[in-house]
């Protein structure tokens, strides 16, 4: 966490008291904990947008990868004159 040994914590209390005084530092203390939760709650929120940002843009390389070899199938089998192709043997044995 924040690596601080009871000692410290104990002079940060005492400082606290000593500056806000007893009667405010039970409320400096829950405005304390909201920081750190809102704090905590913008990181997860942060990291989980990276993480989402980040599996769109593999989605987009893989989408494009997909594109490319459709064109190169599209490529291989295009059929120059499809009238040919409906007249060839393969075709009307397919078509029977």
């Amino acid at each position: 966490m924040l690596d601080i040994g009871f000692s410290e914590l104990l002079v940060v209390i005492v400082l606290a008291v000593l500056v806000l005084g007893p009667d405010k530092l039970p409320e400096a203390m829950k405005d304390f904990a909201r920081l750190i939760k809102k704090m905590k709650k913008m990181w997860s929120d942060a990291t989980a947008d990276i993480t989402r940002e980040l599996e769109m843009e593999e989605m987009k390389d893989e989408v494009a990868k997909y594109k490319e070899e459709i064109k190169k199938l599209q490529n291989e089998t295009k059929i120059d004159n499809p009238v040919d192709a409906l007249n060839s043997r393969d075709m009307k044995d397919l078509l029977k």
